[in-house]
């Protein structure tokens, strides 16, 4: 079964949300999703389990020589990487997505703060945004929209994340919406129930959904082969939503659930889209 490998079980246990639209695309693509999302998984929690930046620094360096050694047909016998390198035979690529995303992670592991929106939105369309943009390619759907729409996941998804991810990694608000708010990064690891997250959340959220709108604009995304794609966008405004009926307080809006059923309501979403997609 293709979702008993290993790539689909990291991908079911830590990015289920993902996980759970990739089931929609053709048999073929599936696995290739959640070879690339495992992948994604792997890197970007670097950052939560290592103590000592430099060894995070390693790690991510380890990572771009895997993807050095995988196009001299020498994989890495890590089970991820090997089933990267079948991935990779087919979308080259990908290579260069990953390895945007490998720099990008960078970030986390800098003890500076993110100065700005502009800057977080760099960081959301570096990372969030370059593995949508590998999507798009696995699934065959336009690019024009895919980094938008992964742009505006990776800030909601930051967003849901506050409460919990600010005590394990660094501050990930920019340092101008802290002054702004008058609240020190240190609040946020040291007294996080202390801190007033809507006056943090919502601008993030607002710039959010200025990218999902552009994602959704045209008819890229109405493509047969793009429902995977459509699907995570209606999720994304589903997010949202629910985020802007909390008030952006993402401790009201609960930020680890995934609503039970939630795969049913992909289903009717898919029913109507296979109905109103362009052929």
């Amino acid at each position: 079964m293709r979702q008993s490998t290993e790539c689909a079980r990291i991908v079911r246990c830590y990015d289920r949300e993902r996980y759970l639209v990739s089931l929609f695309a053709q048999p073929e693509m599936c696995e290739d999703l959640f070879t690339l999302l495992a992948v994604n998984h792997e890197i970007a929690k670097i950052a939560d389990i290592v103590s000592d930046p430099a060894i995070g620094f390693i790690r991510l360096q380890w990572w771009q020589e895997s993807f050095d050694a995988i196009e001299s047909g020498i994989p890495s016998s890590y089970g991820v990487l090997l089933s990267l390198a079948r991935l990779a035979e087919r979308y080259p690529i990908v290579l260069d997505d990953l390895r945007r995303v490998v720099s990008a992670y960078e970030e986390d592991l800098s003890e500076r703060l993110i100065p700005d929106l502009e800057s977080l939105e760099h960081y959301a369309a570096m990372t969030g945004g370059e593995i949508t943009n590998a999507m798009a390619r696995i699934l065959g759907v336009k690019l024009e929209n895919a980094k938008e729409l992964g742009t505006s996941w990776s800030l909601i998804n930051l967003v849901r994340a506050m409460p919990t991810k600010n005590k394990v990694r660094k501050v990930m608000i920019p340092e101008s919406i802290l002054d702004k708010n008058r609240i020190k990064a240190c609040s946020l690891t040291d007294h996080p129930l202390s801190v007033n997250f809507i006056s943090l959340c919502q601008p993030i959220i607002e710039c959010s959904k200025i990218h999902l709108n552009a994602a959704l604009s045209g008819t890229a995304l109405m493509h047969k082969s793009a429902l995977v794609m459509w699907l995570l966008a209606a999720r994304a405004d589903d997010i949202s939503r629910a985020i802007e009926r909390a008030y952006y307080n993402p401790r009201i809006f609960p930020v680890a659930k995934i609503p039970t059923g939630l795969i049913w309501r992909h289903v009717l979403r898919s029913v109507w889209f296979c109905l109103r997609s362009q052929f």
